[in-house]
């Protein structure tokens, strides 16, 4: 590995620990409770894994999103292939069948 390469590895390891303390600030899981990994693919291209409680709602997910990349308010979520909208926030992770899956930033 070139010393360029180590400094990259080391700078985007940065930036994910920092996203994901930020993360962790605004969602709390609940170790007690069922819980499941969303893979969050951000309209600028970068992936972020975050972990919630099942129960957590759309909404939460949006928060999350929305604390881990201001400035971006404009947007929709998608899951599932083809890409549908996740357009009620209301429902949980589970009513929304997205456990485990790839959440999409749309802008």
């Amino acid at each position: 590995m070139e010393p360029s390469d180590n400094n990259i590895s080391n700078a985007a390891a940065a930036a994910a620990a920092s996203s994901s303390a930020t993360a962790s600030r605004t969602i709390t899981v609940d170790d007690s409770l069922p819980s499941t990994s969303l893979q969050i693919r951000f309209a600028d291209g970068s992936r972020l894994v975050a972990r919630f409680n099942t129960s957590h709602r759309i909404s939460d997910v949006r928060a999350f999103i929305d604390a881990t990349r201001p400035g971006a308010s404009d947007y929709t979520l998608q899951a599932g292939f083809p890409p549908k909208p996740l357009e009620d926030t209301a429902k949980t992770i589970e009513e929304a069948g997205v456990a485990n899956s790839v959440i999409i930033q749309s802008v």
